[in-house]
């Protein structure tokens, strides 16, 4: 909530200020997010935890404020499907949940050619976890409740082109399970072992428009000289 709060307030001072916070803009993005979670154990035993690979679904949409030509800040919202792949000498599983989240970060490059270094935080909401586990040629699909935990703060930095490319790396600062959740091995359901270090560290490769830039080039009369030339020729 903090995020959320401090978010608003920075918009409704800089839009009301005198502070050259004259360009405000929204902008949308869509991504692919390779995810690992890289000190993971179980049962005191450490897991692999291969690169997972998702592109659906991942939308984010932003509201910009460029306080100066080189000096900007986003707030936006964005869904995204998270999780990842383990494998261990007897099982290979897989984690998903999809997440709400609300990022707020700075920009620092140029603001009017639309490229920028950016770095930031945000808080995700988790929700619609499933699990699956593959042992001994078999697939086991689960959803046990309470399993992630519900609120996740992260922190990224990145960069976008001018071309509206973009990269980043995120790293969550808690765990993606909870404290309670224990790992139930299907072959035996008195097998129980908990998860730890599950932190998040995952990258994106993406693209984002600006929507109001595209409006004004669409919307746009032509020129005079145009107009000009339109009339001599008819």
């Amino acid at each position: 909530m903090r995020i959320i709060v401090l978010a608003t307030f920075f918009i409704a001072f800089f839009s009301t200020s005198n502070i050259q916070a004259q360009k405000i803009y929204s902008s949308n993005q869509i991504k692919l997010i390779f995810a690992t979670a890289p000190n993971i154990s179980r049962g005191n035993e450490n897991i692999a935890s291969p690169m997972r690979f998702t592109a659906f679904f991942n939308y984010s949409t932003f509201v910009n404020v460029d306080l100066t030509k080189h000096l900007g800040l986003s707030i936006g919202v964005e869904v995204k499907n998270i999780g990842m792949t383990l494998r261990d000498s007897v099982f290979k599983t897989k984690h998903r949940a999809y997440a709400v989240g609300v990022p707020l970060y700075l920009r620092l490059g140029n603001m009017d050619k639309k490229w920028y270094f950016l770095a930031g935080a945000q808080y995700d909401y988790l929700f619609a976890y499933k699990e699956k586990i593959f042992v001994d040629d078999a697939k086991v699909k689960r959803h046990p409740y309470n399993s992630v935990r519900p609120f996740i703060p992260s922190v990224f930095i990145g960069f976008k082109a001018k071309s509206g490319a973009s990269v980043s790396v995120h790293y969550m600062l808690q765990n993606f399970f909870t404290d309670d959740y224990r790992f139930k091995d299907p072959r035996d359901n008195h097998a129980l072992t908990s998860y730890d270090n599950s932190q998040l560290l995952y990258f994106t490769i993406g693209f984002m428009g600006d929507v109001d830039r595209k409006k004004k080039q669409r919307q746009t009369p032509p020129s005079q000289d145009k107009q000009e030339a339109f009339s001599r020729t008819y």
